[in-house]
């Protein structure tokens, strides 16, 4: 499962197979084409434009009621004057869509609308790598100011990356990160502090620790990934603690974390659907932490929060799967497989978990191929091992959960008598499904119910290949892969499209830390890297499909 923007803290991006020459090439190019500055002052003028300052919101709020003016000139200027505004007026102009008022509505999208053939996502991103490149001595004060004005969370992401090499000046803290680490914002003081670990100024070291304690969860959730990335294992019980105090979207991260932290050593523990099971997961986290993981080398944080940069790939039709490195060269391979529709590395990376659907059975397998444990079940399509031991597993009838011993937990079929395609049961005790019926696939995301489940959400999809999970983030959207449309598409948590990408017969499709996304393709026998605007930026290429792809 994929991870949102707070979990991307807790991971390192692999570097882009692009030189750095290269890379500054493009990004000037694409500034250039966005009529964006591409000099130190332009770039520090641009961003200082673009921050929203609490006259601003007065303003933008005045300016957006005006939009349903009885005068048509009054509701043409406030149009007017709330594109020129751009990013700082998109959040104001994306609530006012849903104002009563039709007039406000309507223009309120046509503003967007407006707004987004300006600077867009992607040209925000640009010009904040750009401006970290430069480095003008007012950089890294504007690119902290801009932070509560950004509204997308890749924005604020490559912000955070780029204040990383911005962190020292002469040998000392950078002045504006150190006053950030005391400003009222949330987000400010915890960005500072995540710039300032990868630096580690000893100047500044004290006081980013402080914020361990701080008095929103949030910092010391971010804090706390920031620090253990550095080996600090006065972080792992503050990142414990979270876990009955922020709900299961913003614990991914930490979750992750201490998962690839504790290996095979991970404490059998659910997390659960109310708060006292939210509480028993924290207890056995913490009695793993004071028997085993406080003996571990602090040199495992850093591991535990860093990629791998290994991708796992499955070649369905060779009955093969294959452990790549960074550089594609194969790791460890398994063969003589029957038709593996989905795989799971199991904590340790010892141990994977495959569903064989010709063969019928799910098996636990040691790197050599070794079966350790197998449930034998007819036609699997995905099998997802739960943090509590437990093992889900989708059929076309039905979706089952077992427990060690194989005995089962619950058993599933839909009421309709749908087809299910995919299948993934989320930490939040949902289960997110891709059923068929009356040969229409949707996607349905259910929510425990007594000994049943309700249909929290539902609509319609364009799926066509059987197998696999299905991608749900933690704030909610789901990553489709429309093969015969040519495209993956991010849809949010009621069906509506927010972004896509073009890209021949997708099979499957999985976001990555960082925000890019990891797709196989049906034709072309490739699993490719994708970034945010959809350019290819990796791939691996095979004789025949290669059907899933997972990194770590």
């Amino acid at each position: 499962m994929c991870r949102s923007w707070l979990a991307r803290i807790a991971v390192g991006m692999l570097a882009l197979p692009l030189s750095a020459a290269a890379a500054k090439d493009a990004d000037v190019a694409a500034l250039k084409a966005a009529g964006i500055p591409t000099d130190g002052p332009g770039l520090v003028a641009f961003f200082k434009q673009q921050t929203l300052t609490l006259a601003d919101e007065t303003r933008i709020k005045a300016l957006v009621r005006e939009l349903g003016d009885d005068e048509f000139k009054s509701r043409e200027q406030a149009s007017r004057q709330l594109v020129l505004l751009g990013s700082r007026a998109r959040t104001f102009l994306q609530a006012a869509v849903k104002d009563p008022d039709p007039e406000i509505a309507r223009r309120a999208q046509d503003c967007l609308e407006r707004m987004a053939r300006g600077a867009t996502v992607s040209s925000m991103s640009v010009a904040a790598r750009e401006l970290a490149r430069l480095h003008p001595p007012q950089a890294a004060a504007v690119l902290l100011d801009y932070l509560p004005s950004a509204d997308n969370d890749a924005v604020v992401e490559t912000i955070r990356t780029a204040l990383f090499p911005l962190a020292v000046r002469d040998g000392k803290s950078e002045p504006a990160l150190l006053a950030a680490l005391n400003d009222k914002s949330p987000l400010k003081r915890s960005i500072a502090a995540a710039a300032l670990c990868s630096a580690r100024p000893a100047d500044a070291m004290p006081s980013v620790r402080k914020l361990l304690q701080d008095r929103d969860p949030h910092v010391r959730l971010r804090v706390g990934l920031a620090l253990a990335a550095i080996r600090d294992r006065d972080a792992v019980p503050v990142l414990i603690r979270l876990f009955d105090e922020l709900p299961w979207s913003d614990l991914e991260a930490p979750m992750y974390f201490l998962e690839r932290l504790a290996g095979d050593t991970i404490p059998e523990a659910a997390y659960g659907t109310d708060a006292e099971m939210h509480r028993k997961y924290r207890l056995a986290w913490e009695a793993w932490w004071k028997d085993t993981g406080a003996k571990l080398d602090p040199a495992r944080l850093e591991q535990a929060s860093r990629s791998l940069g290994f991708t796992t790939v499955v070649r369905l039709d060779e009955g093969v799967v294959e452990d790549l490195d960074a550089d594609n060269h194969t790791r460890w391979k398994i063969g003589n497989l029957s038709k593996p529709l989905d795989v799971q590395l199991l904590p340790g990376d010892e141990r994977i978990l495959i569903a064989e659907h010709a063969a019928n059975r799910v098996s636990e397998r040691d790197l050599k191929g070794q079966v350790l444990w197998k449930h034998l079940v007819e036609g699997p399509l995905a099998a997802q091992r739960l943090s509590n031991g437990s093992t889900f597993i989708t059929t076309s009838q039905e979706l089952r959960e077992i427990d060690k011993t194989g005995k089962e937990v619950f058993r599933y079929r839909r009421p309709d008598g749908g087809m299910f395609m995919r299948a993934t049961k989320l930490r939040d005790g949902d289960i997110a499904c891709i059923a068929q019926i009356g040969g229409a696939a949707r996607f349905y995301r259910l929510t425990p119910e007594d000994k049943d489940f309700k249909e929290r959400k539902s609509w319609g999809v364009q799926v066509n290949t059987l197998g696999g999970r299905v991608e749900v983030l933690p704030n909610g959207h789901v990553l489709i892969p429309e093969m015969y449309n040519n495209r993956v598409v991010e849809f949010d948590a009621d069906g509506r499209a927010v972004w896509e990408a073009a890209v021949d017969q997708p099979i499957a499709a999985l976001r990555l830390p960082g925000g890019h996304t990891l797709v196989t393709l049906m034709r072309e026998n490739r699993a490719v890297e994708l970034d945010r605007a959809g350019k290819e930026v990796w791939q691996f290429k095979a004789d025949t499909r290669v059907t899933r792809a997972y990194r770590r």
